[in-house]
């Protein structure tokens, strides 16, 4: 976050959690990504179909893995999620 120093990691990226990831989504924007360049979300069991639908709505090429399961790559950037990914969509928090 902005101004809020930098998440812990394995931390779920939506706004206010603070509980451990166990799930990875993977997706990119394809009106300005290429389709080498991945950002990675990490989500709780409670926000990974609130965050798979927050990017499913737009159209975004996703795929949703375990953590345990993802292969750890350098060639895989990670990028935080944006401070409040619902307030994009007037969604509330869960």
């Amino acid at each position: 976050m902005i101004g809020f120093g930098e998440p812990e990691a394995m931390t779920c990226s939506r706004a206010n959690c603070r509980e451990t990831a166990v799930w990875r989504i993977e997706w990119r924007n394809p009106k300005i990504h290429s389709e080498d360049r991945v950002k990675v979300w990490l989500a709780c069991s409670g926000h990974v179909d609130y965050l798979r639908e927050f990017l499913a709505a737009r159209e975004f090429p996703l795929r949703v893995v375990a953590v345990s399961d993802a292969v750890p790559t350098d060639a895989v950037p990670t990028d935080a999620v944006p401070t409040d990914a619902g307030s994009a969509t007037g969604g509330a928090a869960s």
